[in-house]
């Protein structure tokens, strides 16, 4: 490939549906290095999990570094879900400390998969509760993750195989 060309479409900002998975529930999970294209299968029986956020409160950060041991990636996903609530409360709990694989869509289409089988993605949350009645009342979640390697986009089958 070698060029970054000029894009030439729409270019929106935001996220659309964000989604995970246990990473003990994956079935296969297989990233090229060269492309970064991911397939990523759910065992039989488990699915993949939806979370809603307020819109256009979810935003996803990355950043590249330097290290002594060689370049990695930090990936930051920061979503408010609304009301404090039983039923997301025993969630969060659930899946706090546990080791989650995340795939999000932005408003482009554009797939991403955040999180590997070596090194998944991890939750912490807090609650938010203010004391003006205006502002925003519920949950603030926070995935992070650091990897060796951009996080992988989704692979698309009508595109052929992915290569490695």
């Amino acid at each position: 490939m070698g060029n970054i060309l000029r894009h030439t479409g729409i270019n929106l900002g935001g996220l659309n549906p964000v989604s995970w998975i246990y990473r003990e529930d994956v079935a296969l999970f297989n990233c090229s290095d060269s492309t970064l294209s991911c397939v990523v299968y759910p065992k039989i029986g488990k699915n993949w999990n939806s979370i809603y956020g307020t819109p256009e409160t979810m935003q996803l950060d990355s950043e590249q570094q330097d290290t002594p041991a060689g370049v990695k990636y930090l990936y930051k996903l920061k979503i408010l879900v609304p009301k404090d609530r039983a039923p997301v409360e025993s969630e969060l709990f659930r899946m706090t400390g546990r080791q989650l694989i995340i795939k999000l869509t932005d408003k482009n289409g554009t797939t991403r998969i955040l999180g590997t089988m070596e090194s998944p993605m991890k939750l912490t949350n807090k609650l938010l509760k203010p004391a003006a009645l205006e502002t925003f009342n519920g949950y603030e979640l926070l995935f992070t993750g650091e990897f060796s390697k951009p996080a992988g986009f989704l692979w698309d089958p009508t595109s052929g195989m992915p290569e490695d």
